[in-house]
């Protein structure tokens, strides 16, 4: 077996071992500012803006009057750790405010992916 084939095995035999654990945001209806919420907790910027076009909804309306599951849109996608949108819907909302805190020391503590139901209003 080449250096290379034995490299790959092992990666191969390892990547399970590195991939992290996850969230995963489930709609718990199906009204199109759940949907909005389920999108910007988990799609990319470019799949939450044709959702957003689709919906029918203004951004700015979307960013401030959206609640997800009690929070205000942006501090919801922020929350789930998708910055792009979040720092998108805030910059529409005047009364959003957030500061981006990075712990390093928690890294890697999940073991599974956790499954949080989303509710939009």
């Amino acid at each position: 077996m080449s250096p290379l084939q034995k490299l790959t095995c092992t990666v191969l035999l390892l990547s399970p071992l590195c991939v992290s654990a996850k969230n995963v945001y489930v709609a718990a209806d199906d009204m199109v500012t759940t949907k909005l919420c389920v999108s910007a907790a988990m799609d990319t910027p470019i799949r939450f803006h044709i959702l957003q076009q689709h919906s029918g909804l203004s951004a700015r309306h979307i960013a401030n009057d959206v609640q997800c599951n009690g929070k205000n849109i942006g501090d919801f996608a922020y929350q789930a750790g998708n910055t792009k949108i979040a720092k998108r819907l805030n910059r529409l909302n005047p009364s959003a405010t957030y500061t981006e805190i990075q712990d390093i020391a928690k890294q890697g503590e999940a073991k599974g992916d956790k499954i949080i139901h989303v509710s939009g209003s």
